[in-house]
């Protein structure tokens, strides 16, 4: 009886603890609907940031980090701790920088803007630069 007794003290507590737990307030799930701009916003900084990336994948990249003490490492933690505007906003940063753009092609565009403004004012009479302009005579 006495086994009896300590079987049904051990299935009673069972039974409160179990009944107590079926009490307890249980948070719920939070869904809230997310817009298409929120979805957009997310899906563009993941790709300003894969495209920020891909960047300092280039070897070229690779080659001035590491010269100017930078470990390539470390830049691309930096990149996955940026927040979304951040991203979108270094990515804006970096299309709208000019790409492979030289020295010669600089010069040559200098050069070209100097030959356009003198042979203008040689046609115009200012100078007499150039000896296959003809001159007119007033």
């Amino acid at each position: 009886m006495l086994e009896l007794q300590h079987h049904c003290r051990w299935l009673c507590s069972l039974i409160a603890v179990v009944l107590v737990l079926t009490v307890v307030p249980v948070p719920a799930a939070q869904a809230r609907l997310i817009s298409t701009q929120a979805l957009a916003a997310g899906a563009a900084a993941d790709a300003a940031r894969a495209r920020i990336e891909a960047m300092l994948e280039r070897d070229e990249v690779h080659a001035q980090l590491v010269a100017l003490g930078v470990d390539p490492q470390a830049a691309r933690d930096r990149v996955a701790a940026l927040s979304d505007t951040q991203a979108r906003a270094l990515a804006k940063h970096i299309d709208s920088m000019p790409a492979g753009g030289s020295t010669l092609t600089f010069l040559v565009g200098i050069g070209l803007v100097v030959f356009l403004v003198l042979l203008v004012t040689d046609i115009l009479g200012f100078t007499d630069v150039f000896p296959f302009v003809k001159k007119t005579v007033h």
